[in-house]
């Protein structure tokens, strides 16, 4: 395990400190005041920068991150909300939208509010406003390195309808400032059922700042309101807050590499007096096929979404319609992956464009 620029192996390490949660680990708590309280969450730290949440009664979701005491995820006025205030009408999803780095939507539905087969449909759906069941915590040596986990399975079911379950494992490394997260998503039914998941990913200052960009490979780009809009040519840049500012989504369809896997990063190459920061988001694109960039340069809600789904944001009703919707079988069951690497410099900055952005 690499220390503070050293390598030092295990055996090595016991000597020198009483217990590794010198170092780091997971600390379970529960919340206890305002909107918040009664939700239970987990705290995961370590030595090589990276701290986050994970909120167990909101699908094993994950609200703050930092790296190197450096926020990294964008927060909204609502804080972190206890699931009781959660409304599914409309918009008003929004009320409980605290941001974070990661908010699920799904599963059954995610996208803008609609009508389909008579059932209204609320933006984004239930399912980060469902408590997560059999939650437990790991953390273990694996050679000279240390590793932290935590999983548990999240229910979104209904009486006469879908019947959808997804397990999440959250892992991440002691030295090595990198997320990982590994869902299955699995119709326990035995009808048919439509499956949309978004993984809504909120960044927000200081990585998100005046002159920072998104850095992808090539991909082709397509106006959420109108498809055959001009895309400007600044969209993958960021100004400073703007009041009044009416938020953009594009949807990207991003060559993956060789792996299968999509690589995009926003990056601030001016930060810390031009040091450089940047975060590099990895995911499989054959079960998420699509990207929504979510660019919102408000005043207070100053924010960049790169959001990987296996649809378009679009709602239920106009993918039933369009034949885009995915269903999942009886017992069907598919894996999706989601990887947070941070990139600490603008030389690791100029790597990820040396090996993505050809």
């Amino acid at each position: 395990m690499k220390i503070f620029g050293k390598d030092i192996k295990r055996k090595e390490l016991l000597k020198i400190i009483g217990d590794i949660s010198q170092l780091g680990g997971a600390k379970s708590y529960e919340y206890t005041d305002g909107m918040s309280r009664g939700i239970r969450a987990i705290d995961v730290k370590t030595i090589c920068g990276i701290d986050f949440t994970v909120l167990i009664d909101r699908a094993l979701d994950i609200s703050n991150l930092s790296y190197k005491s450096i926020p990294i995820s964008w927060k909204s006025a609502t804080k972190e909300t206890s699931p009781i205030y959660y409304e599914s009408q409309g918009t008003e999803w929004f009320r409980t939208f605290y941001g974070g780095l990661l908010v699920t939507c799904g599963l059954s539905h995610m996208g803008a509010p609609c009508s389909d087969g008579g059932e209204e449909l609320g933006l984004h759906g239930r399912i980060s406003n469902i408590s997560a069941e059999k939650v437990s915590v790991g953390e273990k040596w694996v050679k000279d390195n240390y590793i932290i986990w935590i999983e548990g399975t999240v229910r979104e079911a209904k009486v006469f309808g879908s019947k959808i379950v997804l397990h999440r494992k959250i892992s991440t490394w002691m030295d090595c400032p990198r997320i990982l997260i590994e869902d299955t998503i699995e119709n326990i039914g035995f009808e048919k059922t439509p499956v949309m998941v978004l993984y809504h990913i909120n960044i927000g200052y200081p990585l998100l700042d005046n002159g920072s960009r998104i850095l992808e490979p090539k991909t082709k780009v397509l106006y959420e309101v109108d498809f055959k809009r001009k895309i400007p040519k600044n969209f993958l840049s960021f100004s400073k807050p703007i009041i009044g500012f009416q938020e953009e989504c594009y949807y990207h369809d991003i060559e993956p590499d060789e792996k299968g896997n999509v690589n995009i990063a926003l990056v601030n190459e001016g930060f810390n007096s031009n040091q450089g920061l940047g975060l590099w988001l990895k995911y499989k694109k054959n079960n998420l096929p699509f990207l929504v960039h979510w660019k919102q340069q408000g005043a207070g809600e100053y924010v960049c979404g790169l959001n990987p789904g296996n649809s378009l944001s679009r709602g239920r009703e106009i993918e039933r319609n369009e034949n885009t919707l995915v269903n999942f079988q009886p017992g069907e069951k598919k894996q999706y992956k989601i990887e947070f690497n941070m990139l600490s410099s603008n030389k690791e900055i100029e790597v990820f464009k040396k090996n993505y952005c050809k």
